[in-house]
């Protein structure tokens, strides 16, 4: 019976070791659980510290560094357009500074469409203006005039884009119509835009149909003048001095 009893009380005791054995095993595992736990929230507070900073960095990108690079940027388009006018007006327009900054000096819609004739004509930098705005038909719309020349014979013109989406225009001179060899607006002076009230009508020749608001007017470098404007779908001509 003792022997039995002793038996039991060393089963027990090996018992109690194994779970103590356990125990400090699990101690150990939690312990291990909480270092990594501790890691862990240690890089996610890294990270938020991270994200915050280039979070102030973008946001100083956004609302100074942009906005000062833009103003730089927008600064030295206005110096180069100064330079450009400037030389215009002297005649010592660069034909290769001229095209290269046309894009910029076209509104966009006007420029897109004047892509449309650029297998024929080109913007010419004979004039300063080279393009003016008015209201050249019945409609409220603004439209643009362009003074251009033909890539194969060089001979100058005008071409009318009326208002809205610019995809209607008009051609006149640069190698087109009345004469067979056709017209030419060179030694064309100067681009303007007069009030069709303005117009002078002569006496002795038949009134002009003018029904838009504003016509343009063409300055020649013999002093004579005329005015285009849009009749039956056609752009005509009326002299005005000579």
């Amino acid at each position: 019976m003792k022997t039995y009893t002793n038996f039991l009380l060393l089963l027990f005791l090996f018992s109690c070791g194994n779970n103590n054995q356990k125990i400090e095993s699990y101690q150990q595992k939690i312990a291990e659980l909480d270092s990594i736990n501790l890691s862990l929230e240690n890089k996610v507070k890294e990270g938020d510290i991270q994200i915050n900073t280039l979070k102030g960095v973008t946001d100083k990108w956004d609302q100074e560094a942009l906005r000062e690079t833009n103003e730089s940027l927008l600064g030295q388009l206005r110096t180069l357009k100064m330079d450009f006018n400037r030389l215009s007006k002297k005649g010592k327009t660069d034909p290769k500074v001229f095209y290269s900054f046309l894009e910029f000096n076209l509104p966009p819609k006007l420029y897109k469409s004047f892509q449309t004739l650029s297998a024929t004509y080109r913007v010419s930098p004979a004039v300063n203006p080279f393009f003016v705005k008015g209201h050249f038909n019945e409609d409220e719309e603004e439209d643009y005039a362009i003074f251009i020349e033909n890539i194969e014979n060089n001979k100058k013109g005008i071409a009318v884009f009326l208002g809205g989406d610019f995809e209607k225009h008009y051609v006149f001179g640069a190698g087109n119509e009345l004469n067979k060899d056709g017209f030419d607006l060179n030694g064309t002076l100067a681009l303007s835009v007069t009030n069709t009230a303005n117009v002078w009508i002569k006496e002795d020749e038949p009134e002009p149909v003018i029904k838009s608001p504003q016509v343009i007017y063409i300055g020649f470098t013999n002093f004579s003048s005329s005015v285009a404007y849009l009749e039956d779908e056609k752009l005509k001509l009326y002299w005005q001095a000579d």
